[in-house]
This record gives C-alpha cells, sequence and structure tokens, in this order.
C-alpha cells in the first residue's frame, strides 16, 4: 500500500470518536505495524479500577487491522469476521497497555491474525481475528 494511503487510514481509523475519547494512539508514530498504546484511565476501567474486559477485542480488532494494511493487496480493504480474546491479567488505572499484532496467514480471502496486549513485560490479554479481504 502506498504510503500516502496508509495514513490516510492510520488516521482515520485514529480519528474515530470511540477511538478518540479512549486516547488510542499509535505506539510508534508513523508506524502502525508496530501497535497501538492507550493509557488506563477511569474512563476505560470497571469498578475493580482496571482495563474493562470489553476493551481488549476493540483494541485487538484496531491493532490487527492496523498490521495487516501492508499485506492487504492493492485496491482491498479488510473487515472482521470474527474475534477471541482471553483476559490473563489485570492492566491497573494509571498503567499503559500497548497492543501488538501479526498476520498468521493471509489467503485470497480471509487474513489470520494474532495480537497480544502488554503492560510493560507483563501480557495482560491474547486474542485472535479473522479478517475477510474484500
Amino acid at each position: 500500500m502506498n504510503p500516502e494511503r496508509r495514513a490516510a487510514i492510520v488516521q482515520t481509523v485514529l480519528d474515530l470518536p470511540l477511538h478518540r475519547s479512549l486516547g488510542l494512539r499509535l505506539a510508534v508514530d508513523g508506524d502502525p505495524a508496530a501497535g497501538v498504546e492507550m493509557a488506563v484511565s477511569e474512563a476505560t476501567t470497571n469498578p475493580s479500577a482496571v482495563l474493562h474486559g470489553g476493551l481488549v477485542p476493540l483494541l485487538l480488532d484496531v491493532t490487527c487491522f492496523l498490521r495487516l494494511l501492508d499485506s492487504l493487496p492493492e485496491g482491498s480493504h479488510a473487515v472482521t469476521v470474527s474475534s477471541t480474546a482471553s483476559v490473563i491479567a489485570a492492566a491497573r488505572d494509571g498503567e499503559v497497555v500497548r497492543c501488538t499484532a501479526r498476520v498468521d496467514r493471509l489467503g485470497r480471502t480471509h487474513a489470520f491474525l494474532s495480537g497480544e496486549l502488554r503492560v510493560g513485560d507483563k501480557v495482560v490479554a491474547t486474542g485472535q481475528v479473522v479478517k475477510a479481504v474484500v
């Protein structure tokens, strides 16, 4: 994918109101394949003051999509077909979670991706995302 188109798509994803309200940002400026980061805050925690588990699939989905961009055939896009997530440990209020992903397999019609959330060296969650290539 040409760099200008990729940058425009990345910015569109990050500018979605929900993503903006969560404070999602690229972990490394200009490198969507490096993943996304988000500070855990009062707005993103459950009553136990840890990252709300419902946000894990969202973070994995966004990260997997951004990771897939450079692997997509020219002129194609990807939409989520299915996803799974497992929360392994708590991410506490004030910590920064970093979500990274890898492309496990890219076929003609589907992409299979894996991702994980970490706080420093601690794995917080893992998951898989399947995207249809359209």
